[in-house]
């Protein structure tokens, strides 16, 4: 039987809905930097997960990324209070995890300061043992570096898994050499995370903490 389960979350299009926010801030910093090019929303998707200095470095010069950054942040700042809301069963899940002793950590390709606003907002904080973010690492997801930092603050575990809506969360974990997986409530779909050889696709909350307390009878 293991001792120690850790559990690894990320945030935004995981546990907390702000896909649409998302999508809306960057359909404004393109207007605002890129007027010339009409995205589809298609397009718009694969930009949620990877860094916004990775998406936005493909279509303006060095010296505009951070511009573009700040237009984007402001944007989404301004109008995210009723953009969010928490998927369906998170805090029963997170309330059940906690009851089978599992150690959590957020894991999220955000500046602190940018997430922190909607975990708190809705007490998310009171769960989680360890949160990691963009300001921890110098490498972000697919990296395994922001696992890593995870596992070290939680103390570490004998058997840890990584969950998340996008294909870095679920490399992430495999590169660091825990399991990876994904949620299919994914804006892009179940199909999709499955094509990059997850040990599972989770299907409700409910399915995880099936699945973590199987882990803590092996």
């Amino acid at each position: 039987m293991a001792k120690d389960i850790a559990v690894l979350f990320d945030l935004d299009g995981t546990l907390i809905d702000s896909n649409e926010i998302i999508i809306e801030s960057y359909v404004h910093a393109f207007k605002v930097f890129r007027p010339d090019l009409t995205l589809s929303r298609e397009t718009v998707l694969t930009f949620i997960g990877p860094t916004l200095e990775m998406v936005f470095k493909e279509y303006v010069a060095a010296d505009q990324i951070n511009p573009m950054i700040e237009t984007y942040r402001a944007h989404y700042v301004e109008n995210e209070a009723h953009h969010h809301h928490l998927y369906p069963g998170v805090i029963a899940g997170l309330v059940a995890l906690k009851q089978l002793g599992a150690k959590l950590s957020i894991v999220t390709s955000k500046y602190k300061v940018a997430a922190w606003r909607s975990f708190t907002h809705y007490q998310l904080d009171t769960f989680f043992d360890a949160f990691v973010a963009l300001d921890d690492v110098t490498e972000p997801k697919p990296n395994q570096e922001a696992v890593n930092v995870a596992l070290k603050r939680l103390g570490g575990a004998d058997w840890a898994i990584m969950i998340g809506d996008n294909p870095g969360d679920i490399q992430a974990g495999l590169n660091a050499g825990i399991e990876g997986a994904g949620v299919a409530w994914s804006i892009k779909g179940k199909a999709f995370l499955q094509t990059f050889n997850p040990h599972a696709v989770f299907d409700s909350m409910e399915d995880i903490v099936t699945y973590v307390a199987a882990k803590m009878e092996a």
